[in-house]
């Protein structure tokens, strides 16, 4: 090869190195502060988006490779019009070869052990006295923990049971059994014990990142680290049958104090006391196929409300209650909980002139309505 044409080459070559080094450059800095999916609610799901971008920035640099050299011998080597000479013959590189086979071997090997320690990092248990601790991009960085949260306590245990198509939780550290709303507290390791009655189901909160599935006859376990207050909902991400989409259940992530006074009202609760007698109206309300057969009930005010309830699903748990707004947050009335096929008669005192919101309990989210008190 002539000294001109050789010179000519590493020109070339120089160049498309400098257009890669930018495009590569440009994308890795995008990728790698680019929250792809965002609001992220827990270490793990911090875990996880970490590792996804890594894997961005190292598609991007072979992405910045490819588009290079194809752009530039787009630009500079196409075939000039009216050349029909024969293109110089290229024989095989084994140095090349050997290049393009031991890099990406490397790269699999290294994300291979950064993927495996990112696990261990998510499934490892918090023993009792250990330091809580928050996980980012595979680095271990200490949570900024609120002063109202211990900093020590271990992990918080909670069995979840999945059925059609209902999720029940319990706390066995604070004898709290079978309610339908998930409260946890931020910033402490959550221990969720996972248990089918019937169907494989899956657990799943979008904003904590990874789900596990229930499966009948076997316990996996999910452990998740909620890192932002604020109010989520569980659903089911595996195909269970014709509620499938109905099967959510809300969730609340609070401060540790707020989560003590959530206990204390847990165990403290009893059954609503009847109300007094005097003048009275009856509503009769009916729960089939997951939801209600009225989506407004009005009362006059200074009466006693008595709601005839039944319900039709076979095998379901329902309920009626009653909360000052959509929020769900100060209740009117909670009434009893029935599994279909069943009827109950709820009792209580219309409240003060209004609107409000009535729901069940267990499917919040979809059987729903609004409780008007002239």
């Amino acid at each position: 090869m002539d000294p001109g044409r050789r010179s000519q080459d590493w020109q070339h070559m120089l160049a498309m190195f400098l257009f890669m080094i930018v495009i590569a450059g440009g994308l890795v800095y995008l990728f790698l502060h680019t929250d792809f999916v965002p609001n992220a609610g827990s270490a793990e799901r911090e875990l996880i988006d970490g590792f996804i971008k890594v894997l961005f920035a190292i598609a991007a640099v072979f992405f910045a490779v490819i588009i290079t050299v194809l752009g530039y011998a787009l630009l500079f080597f196409r075939r000039q019009k009216g050349d029909e000479s024969d293109a110089r013959p290229i024989r095989g590189n084994t140095a090349l070869e050997i290049t393009w086979t031991v890099i990406p071997l490397i790269i699999v090997i290294a994300l291979s052990i950064h993927g495996a320690t990112v696990l261990d990092k998510m499934m490892a248990s918090v023993p009792a006295g250990s330091t809580q601790s928050v996980y980012s991009l595979g680095v271990f960085v200490p949570s900024e923990t609120p002063a109202s949260s211990s900093s020590t306590e271990p992990e918080l245990v909670v069995n979840v049971t999945a059925s059609r198509f209902v999720w029940e939780f319990a706390y066995p550290e604070y004898n709290i059994n079978t309610v339908y709303e998930l409260v946890v507290p931020i910033n402490r390791r959550i221990l969720f014990n996972i248990h089918s009655t019937d169907v494989i189901h899956s657990f799943w909160v979008q904003q904590w990142g990874p789900k596990q599935d229930a499966v009948p006859g076997l316990s996996p376990v999910l452990r998740i680290t909620p890192t932002e207050i604020g109010q989520f909902t569980v659903q089911c991400s595996q195909l269970c049958g014709f509620g499938h989409t109905s099967m959510t259940a809300p969730v609340r992530v609070v401060s540790a104090a707020d989560f003590d006074r959530w206990v204390q009202k847990q165990q403290a609760s009893t059954s609503t006391p009847s109300p007094p007698a005097g003048t009275h109206v009856m509503i009769d309300l009916t729960a089939q196929n997951i939801a209600f057969n009225q989506s407004t009930i009005t009362v006059p005010n200074s009466v006693e409300v008595m709601i005839n309830f039944e319900n039709k699903d076979n095998g379901m748990p329902h309920n009626f209650a009653i909360y000052t707004d959509s929020s769900a947050e100060k209740s009117l009335f909670v009434g009893q909980i029935i599994t279909g096929p069943s009827q109950i008669t709820y009792t209580f005192p219309a409240p003060a002139s209004g609107t409000y919101f009535f729901r069940c309990d267990v499917h919040p989210t979809v059987m729903t309505g609004t409780f008007i008190v002239k």
